[in-house]
C-alpha cells in the first residue's frame, strides 16, 4: 500500500484529467469529426462523452475499493491472477501511455516548426522542440506530485481561458452563429466519427493514479473523473459549433486538420492565429505531463510486482526510478525515429483495447466493486462496436 501524502485537492485532480484528455486530439481531430459527421457532429461528441463517462464509471467503482497510484495496473492484478494476463495488459496500457507521449511531443515539434517556417534546419528544430519538451517534462513529474499539481492548474486554466475566448469571439462577431447546411453522413462515415472523437477522450484514467495522493479517494476520484468528462464534453461541443458556423465548406474540406485555427484566424485576425498556437502547446505540454504521471507510477507497481526490472524501483533523481529515466531516453528515440500518423494509428488502438480491459477488470472484480452490472455489459458492448469499427476504418 502507498503512502498517502494527500498532495492533491479535486480542483488539482480535475486539471490533470483535463490536461490529459485536451490535447493534440482536439486540435488535430475536430475538423476531421465535422468532415465525417457533418450534420451529425454534436451527436457524435456527446454519444462518445457517454461511453468516456461508462468507462469513468467502471474507472471510479476500482478506484474506490483499490485506492493506490498504481491505478489500472493494480486493477488488473487484483482481477486477472494470471500473471501473463494481468501483466500483459499493464504493459499494454503502459505502453499506450509512452506511445501518446511520442505523438504529442511529434505534435509539438510540427507546431515549432510551424511558427518558424523559414529555419534552415527544419527537422532539427521539430525534432529537438520534440526531445526537449519530453526531457522538462519527465524531470518535473520525477519532482513530486505538488509540483505537478500547480503547474498542471496554471497550464489548464491558460489553455481553457483561450479556447473559452474564441467561444466568446464567436458569439461577438455579427457572421458568427449563421445556420451552415451540413450533409447527412452515411452509417459508416458516422461510425466512424464516434471512432475519431472516443480518441479526443482519452487520457482521463491517469485521474485514478491520483488515488494515493488525495483525501477521501472513494469520493474525490469519482467526482474527479465525472466533474473531468462532463466539462471537456460541454467544451468540445462548444468547439464544434464555433468551428461549424465560422469556416467555409471549401477551407474545412482543405484544411480538417487545422481547422481551429483558420476559424481563430477569422475571428481574432493574426492575434487569434497565435493564441490556439499558444493553447495548442499547453495542450501538448500538459497531456505530456499528465502521461508522464500514469507511467511512472505504474512501472513502479510493475516492479513491486516483479514484472518489471528491480532498476524501476532505484531512485534516479527525488521521485524518479533509473527505469524510468531509460524509458523516457527511449521514448525521445521513438519519436524521433517514427512517423507522427503512424504513431496516432497505434496509440488510439491501444487505447481502445486497454478500456476494454476496464470494465473487464470491474465485471471480474463485481463482487468487490459492487456496480451496475447492466452499465458495466452495456458499456463494454458499445465501447467494443467502437474498437471493431475503428479498426475496419484503420485497415481501409
Amino acid at each position: 500500500m502507498a503512502v498517502r501524502t494527500f498532495n492533491l485537492g479535486i480542483v488539482s485532480v480535475i486539471a490533470i484529467g483535463i490536461g490529459s484528455i485536451v490535447g493534440a486530439g482536439i486540435f488535430a481531430l475536430l475538423g476531421q469529426v465535422i468532415v465525417q459527421a457533418g450534420s451529425l457532429t454534436y451527436a457524435a461528441f456527446l454519444i462518445a462523452g457517454a461511453i468516456a463517462l461508462l468507462v469513468g464509471y467502471s474507472y471510479a467503482k476500482l478506484a474506490a475499493v483499490y485506492p493506490d497510484s498504481g491505478g489500472l495496473t493494480d486493477y488488473f492484478h487484483h482481477a486477472f491472477p494470471a500473471k501473463a494476463v494481468s501483466g500483459g495488459f499493464t504493459i499494454l496500457y503502459w505502453l499506450t501511455n509512452y506511445i501518446s507521449v511520442c505523438m504529442l511531443a511529434k505534435s509539438f515539434g510540427l507546431y515549432l516548426l510551424s511558427l518558424f517556417p523559414h529555419t534552415p534546419s527544419p527537422t532539427l528544430l521539430s525534432n529537438g522542440g520534440a526531445a526537449a519538451i519530453i526531457a522538462m517534462l519527465a524531470l518535473l513529474n520525477m519532482a513530486g506530485t505538488q509540483e505537478v499539481g500547480k503547474t498542471e492548474v496554471l497550464l489548464v486554466t491558460v489553455k481553457i481561458a483561450i479556447l473559452i475566448a474564441l467561444a466568446a469571439a464567436a458569439l461577438i462577431e455579427p457572421a458568427a452563429l449563421s445556420s451552415p447546411r451540413l450533409p447527412e453522413p452515411s452509417a459508416a462515415a458516422f461510425f466512424k466519427s464516434i471512432g475519431i472523437t472516443f480518441f479526443a477522450f482519452a487520457g482521463f484514467g491517469v485521474i485514478t493514479n491520483a488515488a494515493a495522493d488525495v483525501p477521501h479517494p472513494r469520493r474525490t476520484i469519482a467526482a474527479g473523473i465525472y466533474l473531468t468528462l462532463i466539462i471537456v464534453t460541454l467544451l468540445y461541443l462548444a468547439l464544434a459549433a464555433v468551428v461549424i458556423h465560422n469556416i467555409s465548406p471549401a477551407e474545412l474540406l482543405a484544411h480538417p486538420d487545422t481547422a481551429i485555427t483558420t476559424v481563430a484566424e477569422h475571428l481574432l485576425g493574426r492575434i487569434g492565429h497565435v493564441l490556439i498556437y499558444v493553447a495548442a502547446a499547453i495542450a501538448f505540454i500538459t497531456g505530456i505531463s499528465a502521461s508522464f504521471f500514469s507511467t511512472f507510477r505504474i512501472s513502479r507497481a510493475l516492479a513491486d510486482q516483479n514484472i518489471f526490472p528491480a532498476f524501476y524501483r532505484e531512485k534516479f533523481w527525488r521521485r524518479g526510478s533509473f527505469g524510468n529515466a531509460i524509458s523516457v531516453l527511449l521514448t525521445i528515440v521513438a519519436t524521433i525515429a517514427f512517423d507522427f500518423n503512424d504513431i496516432v494509428t497505434v496509440s488510439s488502438g491501444a487505447y481502445l483495447v486497454s478500456y476494454l480491459a476496464v470494465f473487464m477488470a470491474n465485471w471480474k472484480l463485481r463482487a468487490q466493486t459492487k456496480p451496475n452490472r447492466f452499465l458495466v455489459v452495456f458499456g463494454f458492448l458499445i465501447l467494443l462496436a467502437v474498437t471493431i469499427g475503428f479498426i475496419a476504418a484503420s485497415w481501409s
